[in-house]
């Protein structure tokens, strides 16, 4: 039997594994997934790369473990709001669901989805697959209930279907939230109607609060069916602060088993930044797990929660999906020492200061042409590589070269859309999921960049 270590220790190891030293092959974990209400039964891989998929008893389906997260398909132009690429979109699609993806998420918040995965999805039997749709009224200027109806039904006429397997209502952050935008105005007892129509087969929706807010959620309202949180290991132990208050993956996960709520997973690779860690992060992640990538690490630790129904994958082009693809078909649920082991890299990544955002764009436009997710990216990628440049200790003899490779990340973006053109209009704070300052983090690089 393996040694226990504690926390300190394992930090100790895998720093001295950094630097080239033996790591003890194995930590044990005092963390562990509670287990699942529900028994699952897992479906084999068939002939080729199939993924696995679970069957849920109570939702009477079968769903593959990796989802197609449709916000980012694969556009013709960089920008979000830029036409989606119908053809690589169908051909994804024919892919996804020739090797076992059969959940398909999209919102009508999202621009063009729904339109191009209809196009996609209506070429093949409806049996074949699940769609999951949100209602995304968080925007709408009047929630009322000729609104939602409006939503739905448009929904419905996109992705060319007469019925949605999820419906979510979505971004929701708290009972405040809830009540203003789906039971006051009857929005609820509606899509209830909707269901008993067949127009609906389950009801859920994606949590974006805090840890205090989510059992409310849970036991008021409707006996939800599922439920879309954010997991992922940098996030299980400590999520960034959102109302004021704590989060954590950890917490939320946990409330829903203690319900037997079953969750679909977003945002699993943290928008991109989990697959793309620095060379540190990477090795570390390459010496445990050397049959995966970055992606498939986190993928993988996502998945292996019971408790999952599905983790969704934002896919844009063919590699990701291959890629993503060859993981499920050959997934391993990680071990409770596997488990330790990212907790000690998460906290590593962490100690490197990093702005959550997810680059989902919910926040753009910006008023005064700020680009947000641009800013937040160069000041990551510099942060991530540990390239940050101390104004404290010039002295240092790396500084100058911290100092110009720094400074050269800002210079890429486009002119008139720097962080010091913010105005601390606030405009984008409510619209941001990840309940980022936007405004002080903006304050903060252009104050960083001033003292250089």
């Amino acid at each position: 039997m393996a040694e226990k270590i504690s926390r300190r220790q394992a930090l100790k190891q895998i720093l001295t594994a950094s630097t080239g030293f033996a790591l003890a092959d194995n930590i044990v974990a005092k963390r562990q997934a509670p287990d699942s209400p529900t028994p699952v039964a897992f479906r084999a891989p068939t002939e080729g790369p199939q993924i696995i998929s679970r069957t849920w008893n109570q939702l009477n389906d079968t769903v593959g473990l990796l989802g197609l997260g449709c916000m980012r398909l694969p556009r013709e132009n960089s920008g979000w709001r830029s036409p989606i690429n119908q053809q690589m979109t169908n051909i994804m699609v024919d892919y996804a669901l020739a090797h076992g993806i059969n959940y398909f998420d999209t919102a009508s918040g999202y621009p063009g989805s729904e339109e191009a995965m209809g196009k996609a999805l209506c070429r093949h039997p409806r049996s074949s697959y699940l769609i999951a749709t949100k209602l995304s009224n968080q925007r709408s200027k009047d929630k009322t209930l000729d609104d939602a109806k409006s939503i739905f039904f448009n929904s419905l006429k996109l992705l060319k279907t007469d019925y949605v397997d999820f419906y979510l209502l979505h971004n929701l952050s708290g009972p405040e939230e809830m009540e203003k935008r789906y039971i006051n105005n009857g929005v609820l007892d509606w899509l209830k109607q909707m269901k008993k129509e067949g127009k609906i087969r389950h009801i859920g929706f994606s949590y974006h609060g805090d840890n205090a807010s989510f059992p409310k959620l849970l036991d008021n309202y409707y006996k939800w069916e599922f439920v879309q949180i954010q997991l992922n290991y940098l996030d299980w132990e400590d999520m960034n602060v959102r109302n004021g208050n704590p989060c954590d993956a950890k917490t939320l996960y946990e409330e829903t088993v203690k319900r037997n709520i079953p969750v679909t997973i977003m945002e699993p690779i943290r928008g991109g930044a989990l697959a793309n860690v620095n060379k540190g992060i990477k090795d570390l992640l390459a010496k445990r797990f050397p049959s995966l990538s970055p992606a498939g690490v986190a993928l993988t630790y996502a998945s292996s929660f019971p408790n999952v129904l599905c983790t969704l994958s934002g896919m844009s082009n063919m590699e990701q999906l291959t890629e993503n693809v060859n993981t499920f078909a050959h997934f391993k649920a990680f071990s409770e020492e596997d488990n330790n082991y990212l907790m000690t890299v998460a906290s590593l990544y962490r100690t490197n200061s990093h702005i959550p955002c997810t680059a989902c764009r919910y926040c753009m436009p910006c008023p005064s042409g700020v680009d947000i997710p641009g800013n937040f990216s160069v000041y990551n990628n510099a942060s991530d590589s540990l390239n940050i440049p101390d104004p404290k200790h010039k002295e240092a003899k790396d500084y100058k070269d911290k100092k110009k490779a720094f400074l050269k990340g800002f210079k890429t973006l486009s002119k008139g859309t720097t962080s010091d053109l913010c105005t601390k209009c606030n405009a984008c704070v409510p619209k941001c999921p990840q309940h980022i300052r936007i405004p002080d983090k903006m304050q903060m690089l252009t104050d960083l960049k001033n003292s250089l």
